[in-house]
């Protein structure tokens, strides 16, 4: 996915299997959403996947630091206190804030790259690990909770799995590991005393924060891509099967894991955004280019509104009080209202959009794009107030502290980079291409105007002038007479009626 580029937007939008992130908007921007002191949990900053921030910084940016990845690419980081941590194949790494700089390391043994999560007031970092890439079977091993490693035997007998990892972030000493029943991409969500899976083969896990035990499991019935949103006493998780060709919304009890509805939309392709939650009801963007608005309770639909193209499975709505923004996968913004789901703005950036989510900083839009750009949008009316420089390496999900965005960076240098205010910078005003902009375009009809007039009319003053008149007469006129006798073009008689 990373090393997609803009010409693929013009076949996806063919295909209508375009590009994600979708903007909504009631009235104004209107940000009720809550600081979380400092810290940006998980996969769009809390588990309900809001994507706000109150205090983040406001655009214009510059560059602040960047980290390279070791072994190349990175999940999306979290923020606790004064580090942003990421996961990469071999280690979880953690980097100062201020400098950039690596603050710590833990070894990880391969596997899916997905999103971690930090819980117990950001005291415990959680993450999934393996299976191990390496040849060979992996001998039973204890954990410090009673937990068990990989199961012993034969590797053909072995199960590729993978475990819920927990570690201090004081000493980075372990404090529990849960092995899962398969291989797990979903990242981690975290909600009170809870940690939430789920892997690929749509079993979905609620583990204790605090001794790593089962709480209780469930059955999504597909590969899950992205962590699960929590709202409202209410799990939901997006599942997609393969096999059956359809994609399901499923919404599980917190403490239980009953499942409470399951919606499927109905539709040709596989593939749908992330879930957000909030106000008693869950987004979501389909395979059927709908994004859609489910109650919490009984997973009716309140409304659907539609977008150009279809959506990144990892990726997620911004849900925050009045205000509802999504991306479609060939990059298309949208503000839409989340009372009735009514279109507020649309913004076209032209760039394929596959691993960011649309977040909000202070009052503004943030999204990253696909030919390296991190692009700020007005909530209001969807205009681009600025943008960085296209670069190598696509800006993929984005985190959030007080003082920096620090987003995922691909590319041949992946890994990091963190963007701060620059307060000598400046903003711009830039219209979605889609927005028709009358001045402008009266201005352009009369210059039209004026050049086919130069093109068009000043050669034929030029040939005239040199060869006369296309139907000159004659000096005297014409008589009469001279057109006696002349054949009738159609019959060929003569016009005197001779023959």
């Amino acid at each position: 996915m990373s090393h997609l580029r803009s010409n693929l937007v013009r076949t996806l939008s063919r295909a209508t299997l375009g590009a994600v992130v979708l903007a909504c908007l009631l009235g104004g921007p209107v940000f009720a959403q809550q600081d979380r002191g400092g810290t940006w949990s998980q996969f769009q900053g809390d588990p309900a996947h809001s994507g706000a921030f109150a205090s983040g910084p406001e655009p214009p940016y510059r560059q602040a630091w960047r980290f390279v990845a070791p072994e190349g690419s990175l999940s999306g980081a979290v923020i606790t206190g004064e580090v942003a941590i990421a996961v990469g194949e071999g280690a979880v790494y953690a980097l100062e804030l201020g400098t950039g700089q690596e603050a710590w390391e833990v070894p990880r043994d391969g596997g899916p790259i997905s999103m971690p999560a930090v819980g117990a007031r950001g005291e415990v970092v959680l993450f999934l690990d393996g299976p191990p890439s390496t040849e060979g079977g992996a001998e039973d091993e204890v954990t410090p909770q009673g937990g068990t490693g990989a199961t012993g035997g034969s590797p053909a007998d072995q199960k590729a799995v993978t475990e819920l990892v927990a570690v201090s972030a004081t000493d980075r000493e372990e404090l529990w590991r849960t092995t899962l029943e398969a291989q797990s991409r979903s990242g981690v969500t975290v909600e009170g005393d809870l940690a939430i899976v789920a892997d690929d083969e749509g079993t979905v896990y609620a583990v204790e924060l605090a001794t790593g035990s089962l709480a209780w499991s469930a059955e999504a019935r597909g590969r899950v891509d992205a962590p699960p949103a929590v709202a409202d006493g209410h799990v939901y998780v997006v599942a997609r099967d393969s096999d059956a060709q359809r994609i399901q919304l499923v919404a599980l009890d917190e403490q239980s894991g009953d499942e409470v509805w399951r919606f499927t939309a109905q539709a040709g392709a596989v593939a749908a955004s992330a879930a957000s939650a909030g106000d008693g009801s869950v987004v979501v963007g389909s395979a059927d280019r709908l994004v859609r608005r489910l109650g919490g309770d009984d997973g009716e639909v309140l409304w659907d509104s539609l977008t150009l193209t279809l959506f990144s499975p990892v990726t997620a709505p911004a849900f925050v009080p009045r205000a509802l923004y999504v991306a479609d996968a060939a990059g298309g913004v949208y503000g839409l209202d989340p009372s009735d789901g009514t279109r507020r703005w649309e913004h076209q950036l032209n760039e394929v959009i596959v691993r960011s989510s649309p977040v909000v900083s202070g009052p503004y839009l943030l999204v990253g794009l696909n030919d390296g750009r991190l692009v700020a949008l007005d909530p209001e009316n969807g205009d681009l107030v600025w943008q960085s420089a296209s670069s190598q390496g696509l800006i993929g999900s984005i985190a959030l502290s007080s003082d920096l965005v620090v987003a995922v960076k691909g590319g041949k240098e992946a890994g990091l980079v963190a963007f701060e205010h620059d307060p000598e910078g400046s903003l711009v005003r830039v219209p979605s291409p889609t927005v028709a902009d009358a001045g402008r375009l009266v201005g352009n009809y009369a210059l039209a105007l004026v050049i086919a007039s130069v093109v068009i009319y000043l050669p034929f003053r030029f040939l005239r002038a040199r060869m006369g008149p296309a139907f000159a007469e004659e000096e005297g006129g014409v008589e009469d007479e001279d057109l006696e006798g002349d054949p009738d073009p159609v019959s060929g008689e003569d016009e005197a009626g001779d023959r």
